[in-house]
């Protein structure tokens, strides 16, 4: 078991000010078994860490303590009104095979 997923619980649940009776009541789950993943002693479940995050309002990758790179909100707004216009995937993927061809040409000159 990653024994950093027990103490990035732990210290998001301090941090919050929860006492492990608290976060096990939200989470619905016994504080002993709580406990047990806090201590490394249990390797929790996927559903128990999305639980877990839930409870403890947090995504489920920063209490696996994982860097997620956020998407430019221009980039999501672009893709997202070609979406609204009606551009599906391929015509997106059609459109940037062109633009790689443009660029190869300028290369060679």
């Amino acid at each position: 078991m990653n024994n950093s997923l027990g103490t990035q619980i732990r210290k998001i649940r301090l941090r919050k000010g929860l006492s492990l009776t608290k976060l096990a009541k939200k989470a619905n789950i016994s504080k002993g078994y709580l406990s047990s993943i806090e201590s490394h002693k249990n390797n929790p479940s996927a559903h128990m860490i999305q639980k877990l995050a839930k409870a403890l309002e947090v995504p489920v990758e920063q209490l696996l303590n994982i860097q997620v790179d956020l998407l430019d909100p221009e980039w999501v707004e672009l893709f997202t009104q070609a979406k609204e216009l009606g551009v599906n995937k391929e015509e997106i993927r059609a459109f940037l095979a062109y633009e790689a061809w443009k660029h190869s040409l300028k290369e060679e000159v």
